[in-house]
């Protein structure tokens, strides 16, 4: 399988404030020609600093270098808002094969007991579980905060291509947007000995609208034309991938497709990524755009709340949420 360099889109004309500009029309118009093709894309002119990824990546390494007791003390099980730590083969991203050769660390907003969706008990708030190194929160905080930036840059160009106020994607009613933020090791294929078809990440497509993914450089990462062939792909180490998800292939009635993708260990290395899944708010309606039918043409997928649609696809895919996949 050759590698491929997906294109690249220079989003800095959408960083926040930046006023009206034929350069944004350009943008949006390469993004929305991208999407239709393949789904996948690289972005630059993000607003994530080398210094401040790279620190993110070495108190990643930190803590999953740690012994697995410490890092099961904050299990992903404990959590009642899906915060914590995930073994090895407890989550099966693809139905047909093993449980995937990766262990992570999921966060998401912080959000203390006064905050409105706490009080309110929608799944998906509340507080992270912190590994015990201090400095993985100050790594966590900065990064975190630059990446929904370049989440945002990347929402108001895919907005403007849909025919949509470039605040349409951040401004939803339903609550507020979600960003979880996901911490991903693959350990090297001879260390962890894959059965057949086990893959570091079985095929899956993204289940919110837009992923935004860093990577340590090693690949691995495959994605699915649209075609049915399997490409891998190159991430240069100043650039991040683009991705759609399934409730942006139902707002656009399948103009824009949420690709299948998946990753192989390496064989000898370890490999380090972080993905940033953007999800629309919890109670939002997500259906066709008018823009996006078609005279005569009619919606293909009934209309979803958008936690709704979330809550079910982690069901299926984490046992601790399945006790089938335990088994």
């Amino acid at each position: 399988m050759s590698e491929t360099n997906l294109p690249t889109v220079d989003v800095s004309p959408f960083a926040t404030g930046a006023p009206r500009s034929p350069e944004q029309d350009a943008v949006a118009a390469e993004i929305d020609r991208t999407c239709r093709e393949i789904g996948f894309f690289l972005i630059s002119g993000h607003g994530v600093e080398p210094q401040v990824k790279d620190a993110m990546m070495a108190a990643m390494r930190e803590f999953f270098g740690r012994p697995d007791d410490e890092k099961l003390a904050i299990a992903i099980g404990n959590s009642p808002c899906h915060r914590g730590y995930v073994a090895i083969a407890a989550e099966t991203l693809d139905e047909d094969t093993a449980g995937d050769l990766k262990e992570s660390l999921d966060t998401g907003g912080e959000h203390g007991p006064d905050h409105p969706e706490v009080q309110a008990g929608i799944p998906m708030f509340g507080p992270n579980q912190w590994p015990a190194d201090p400095a993985f929160r100050v790594a966590w905080e900065a990064y975190r905060a630059q990446a929904i930036e370049a989440a945002q840059r990347v929402q108001r160009a895919m907005a403007r291509a849909l025919g949509q106020d470039d605040e349409y994607l951040l401004d939803r009613p339903g609550g507020e947007v979600m960003y979880h933020l996901r911490h991903l090791h693959y350990p090297p294929q001879d260390t962890v000995h894959p059965g057949p078809d086990q893959l570091g990440c079985g095929a899956h497509t993204d289940y919110g609208t837009v992923t935004l993914l860093a990577d340590d450089g090693v690949g691995g990462l495959q994605v699915m034309r649209r075609d049915g062939t399997w490409i891998d792909v190159a991430v240069p180490t100043d650039r991040l991938v683009v991705n759609l998800g399934d409730l942006m292939a139902i707002w656009t009635n399948d103009r824009w497709v949420s690709n299948p993708h998946r990753v192989v260990n390496p064989p000898h290395t370890d490999r380090y990524s972080m993905p940033l899944f953007v999800t629309p708010p919890f109670r939002a309606e997500i259906s066709c755009l008018p823009s996006c039918l078609v005279p005569g043409e009619e919606p293909r997928y009934a209309k979803q709340e958008a936690g709704a649609y979330l809550m079910s696809r982690l069901d299926a895919t984490h046992s601790y949420r399945n006790p089938l996949l335990a088994s």
